[in-house]
């Protein structure tokens, strides 16, 4: 039966007239076009509301990611501390095995860095000290031995005459340099003096070598006097002094040995009789003089200055100090300064009843600065305090304070001697 309808359907079809659409594509579009853009398009609010809720969402959920993460990263850590890491990292070794190796080296030179680093910062530190203690010692600078410790040292001195310093009439000039040696068991003073003296830089200090260096063989012996003194043996030493060599000859021997001994005595071929060196002949003990009541000046060509001895004699210490304001009587080319400049001003000189110590007044007008030539001015001045044989001076001023190592209004005992110079064996 359904057979039957459907071929009638299809006859029924077959009789209907033919349709033909003669419009051609354009006209076709046109007609649509207006169907499309009025026709209702899909909402985008659905996908924007999807977007901002998933944000939501993340945002809610991100804190609870991180903290997991370095909940699980603390536990990694304290796994590592503990020793548990090295099993962890065993997988990462084995997969990675060179970049491994390259972060050890990174970490290896960043150890090393690191200590290099550290080191340069301790020698800095050790260099700021130590330009530190430089300082110290800088501000109690000295230009005299003031002291030494005569258990353990001897502070020998040794004469030598100056390159560049003449006078008129007198010839040339000398000074002791003052050596600080360590004092063996058994020793003399006369033994430190062997050990040194032919090994000081003489010409460093603008002088020269001195006499006693000329094959010269220096003992202490004991030949019945009150203590024992200086035997020098001038067998093999050149013997025919100039006269003015001669001078300085006798000059150097007083500047080595007299702030030891108050004698000295000549040997030749085994005789102490009838020496004869330069213009002189010896027939026993030299006396060595002392507290001469000489003035002291600046001598400055090598190294340091030198405080040096004048000629003159004078009456006062008062005289001396004025003396030494200036220049003394020299040939030209000679090289003796003031050891007092202007900016230090002497007003007086007054002794202690007891005659031992020297009170030295200074203007007000003096500049007192604790440098270079202020100390040796004031040291210049203790020098001739005890060329005049005083035990001590006072500087009096209206100020207060220390010069080197000399406390103003205060009493100060008069040095050992000028001029130390630095040895070591």
């Amino acid at each position: 039966m359904r057979h039957n309808d459907e071929d009638q359907m299809e006859k029924l079809l077959r009789q209907m007239p033919k349709m033909r659409d003669d419009r051609d594509s354009k006209q076709i579009y046109r007609e649509i076009q207006p169907k499309l853009v009025n026709s209702p398009r899909r909402s985008k609010m659905v996908p924007a509301f999807a977007l901002v809720a998933a944000l939501i969402i993340f945002a809610l959920m991100a804190p609870m990611f991180i903290n997991n993460m370095q909940f699980d990263m603390s536990l990694s850590g304290s796994d590592a501390n503990s020793g548990s890491e090295e099993s962890m990292d065993m997988a990462t070794m084995n997969s990675d095995e060179t970049s491994d190796d390259s972060a050890a080296d990174t970490s290896r030179k960043a150890q090393e860095e690191e200590k290099e680093s550290s080191l340069k910062a301790e020698g800095e530190e050790e260099i700021n000290s130590f330009a530190a203690a430089e300082i110290n010692t800088a501000e109690g600078k000295s230009f005299v031995t003031s002291s030494y410790n005569e258990e353990l040292e001897y502070a020998v001195t040794i004469g030598v005459s100056l390159i560049e310093a003449d006078h008129l009439n007198h010839g040339g000039s000398t000074t002791p340099l003052t050596v600080i040696v360590p004092r063996g068991e058994n020793d003399t003073y006369v033994d430190a003096l062997n050990k040194v003296r032919g090994k000081i830089a003489y010409e460093e200090y603008g002088t020269v070598t001195p006499f006693i260096n000329d094959n010269v063989k220096i003992s202490e012996g004991d030949i019945g006097l009150a203590s024992p003194m200086p035997i020098l043996d001038v067998s093999d030493m050149a013997k025919g002094l100039a006269s003015y060599q001669d001078i300085l000859f006798t000059k150097e021997l007083s500047d080595s040995f007299s702030t030891n001994y108050t004698h000295i005595l000549f040997s030749n071929n085994g005789s102490t009789k009838g020496v004869e060196i330069g213009n002189h002949v010896y027939d026993g003990p030299v006396e060595l003089q002392t507290k001469n009541k000489r003035a002291y000046f600046k001598y400055h060509t090598g190294s340091l200055p030198l405080l040096v001895p004048g000629h003159e004699r004078f009456k006062s210490i008062g005289d001396a100090l004025t003396a030494m304001t200036n220049a003394p009587e020299q040939s030209d080319g000679s090289k003796l300064e003031p050891s007092i400049p202007e900016t230090v001003k002497v007003a007086g000189v007054r002794l202690e009843s007891d005659g031992a110590i020297a009170r030295i007044k200074l203007t007000d007008s003096s500049i007192l600065e604790n440098n270079d030539e202020t100390i040796f001015a004031l040291e210049a001045m203790m020098m001739v305090a005890k060329e005049f044989g005083l035990r001590s001076v006072v500087f009096e001023s209206s100020q207060n304070g220390a010069i080197g190592n000399i406390t103003l209004n205060e009493e100060v005992s008069v040095p050992y001697s000028p001029n130390p110079i630095i040895y070591s064996e």
